[in-house]
């Protein structure tokens, strides 16, 4: 497991990394969702990589991880769409733990778990390895309070983007709140996304330390396997 500066998950924001970019009125680049091009919010100086994707603009901020304070409870926005896109280690960045029944992700357990949870759950943190997520178990103040779950997913999908949602008003964007909006919302070209969530699906809760033993039994006998 490598982490970044001073132990921090790879995906974190620090103090440092502040917000830049002129956010100004501009008609949104045509996509799947969005066949007709229409007015949104956009930066003055707009970059491709400014955009996911499926073309909704990224809260733009600096890329200096390790700069000043970890701010725990909140993520660089372009690390952690890249960690969703890209399913990588929200700790290390690395690869996460993948088994026949799927991708390790470890998320705080809800205050009130709708029926059939966790098949179908929206998650906003990234997928983990299992060096990673039995650090985090300890390290992590919301998991400590909620519990964490351990939950590996056979499917899972980008499905959507939290962050500011903008309006206009007098010519100029106006910032209007916090919302989650679904890849088929119609407000997508107002959002400056700081955060993307997957939906899992082919769920199967699973127990880390017993999870930990049978990759240490894996390895033992992958090792066995070379020497021969």
């Amino acid at each position: 497991m490598t982490l970044m500066p001073r132990g921090v998950p790879a995906v974190t924001l620090w103090s440092g990394e502040s917000r830049t970019g002129e956010i100004v009125l501009r008609a949104s680049q045509a996509t799947a969702f969005w066949p007709a091009r229409v007015l949104g919010v956009g930066y003055a100086d707009e970059r491709d990589e400014d955009r996911d994707a499926m073309g909704v603009l990224i809260q733009r901020r600096l890329r200096a991880p390790g700069s000043g304070t970890a701010r725990l409870k909140l993520v660089h926005p372009a690390r952690q769409y890249r960690f969703m896109a890209d399913e990588r280690c929200q700790g290390c960045a690395g690869e996460p733990d993948r088994t026949a029944a799927g991708i390790l992700w470890l998320m705080p357990r809800p205050d009130a778990a709708p029926a059939g949870w966790p098949q179908g759950a929206r998650v906003e943190h990234p997928p983990i390895c299992l060096p990673c997520a039995r650090h985090s178990r300890g390290a992590c103040p919301e998991g400590r309070r909620r519990g964490w779950v351990s939950v590996r997913a056979g499917d899972s999908e980008l499905s959507h983007v939290a962050g500011p949602v903008f309006t206009e008003r007098d010519g100029r964007p106006l910032e209007a709140g916090q919302d989650v909006l679904s890849y088929d919302d119609p407000r997508l070209g107002w959002i400056t996304a700081t955060r993307w969530l997957r939906t899992l699906w082919d769920c199967t809760p699973v127990d880390l330390d017993a999870e930990a033993r049978a990759a240490g039994t894996r390895r033992l006998a992958a090792r066995s396997g070379a020497a021969r």
